[in-house]
């Protein structure tokens, strides 16, 4: 598995969140990165991206592999806001390749009637719009947003392709809304594209190790599908200051326990 530093595991320092996980996840041992941030989420914004200085200035900074590239969420109030998402989304992709990178994070907009229906044609309209681009999407869950519980990975895994479309497990947002994560784990091993690795206390984010989530659990299960993608360290802790204190412990951390 690749311990892998998100770019929100450094953010709210009052620092471009970017130039601070070039500066401080290689001093906590990560060579691999996840790009987040406003250039990934702020619709159309990715495509004036500075992709080769960006890739350039993480090698030159330690950071060789990039093993996720965040997307805007697709908005579901109506078709063609839905339509609309799916082609900024396929900037992203488009982004992400120039970028070394083969996987999209997808997190879905508020909950809504009807809103599921609509967020599976958009996906169904990205999937034409990329192509043959080697690009996979990883849908990730958040608290209230439509992307969040097993009944909507059921369905979202029943009527959208592989090995195009899969999960990332967020371990916060699921421990948050009470989805049972191993089990989703255990019903779609060759669907978990990606995992977002946090720390709780209830719902609230904490340094890695700190908390109450199963992280030796989540890598007993992780290593019984035989996932080797990347374990994504995701903070949005109250005391940001001390992120960069974090990052450094959430590495050693994790390392103890990959080497159990």
């Amino acid at each position: 598995m690749i311990l892998s530093c998100t770019t929100c595991s450094l953010r709210g320092r009052g620092r471009d969140e970017i130039e601070e996980t070039f500066r401080w996840a290689p001093e906590a041992g990560f060579t691999a990165w996840g790009l987040g941030g406003p250039f990934t989420w702020e619709p159309g914004l990715i495509q004036w991206m500075d992709t080769a200085g960006v890739t350039q200035a993480a090698h030159v900074a330690g950071l060789t592999q990039l093993t996720e590239v965040w997307t805007p969420p697709i908005p579901n109030g109506t078709p063609e806001q839905a339509a609309e998402g799916a082609r900024h989304v396929a900037l992203s992709a488009r982004a992400a390749v120039a970028l070394g990178c083969d996987l999209l994070v997808q997190t879905g907009c508020p909950r809504s009637e009807g809103g599921l229906d609509r967020t599976v044609a958009a996906l169904r309209q990205l999937d034409a719009a990329v192509g043959d681009l080697p690009v996979r999407v990883a849908l990730e869950p958040h608290v209230g947003s439509q992307i969040l519980y097993a009944e909507e990975y059921d369905r979202l895994m029943a009527e959208l392709p592989a090995p195009r479309f899969g999960i990332t497990v967020d371990t916060g947002h699921f421990h948050s809304a009470g989805v049972d994560w191993k089990a989703l784990i255990r019903r779609y091993p060759d669907r978990v594209y990606n995992v977002h690795l946090k720390d709780h206390i209830g719902p609230q984010s904490v340094a890695i190790g700190a908390g109450e989530i199963d992280l030796p659990g989540l890598i007993t299960e992780l290593r019984a599908i035989g996932y080797e993608a990347a374990l994504a360290i995701e903070m949005e802790v109250t005391d940001p200051e001390n992120l960069h204190l974090y990052v450094r412990q959430a590495h050693k951390h994790m390392c103890r326990l990959l080497t159990d």
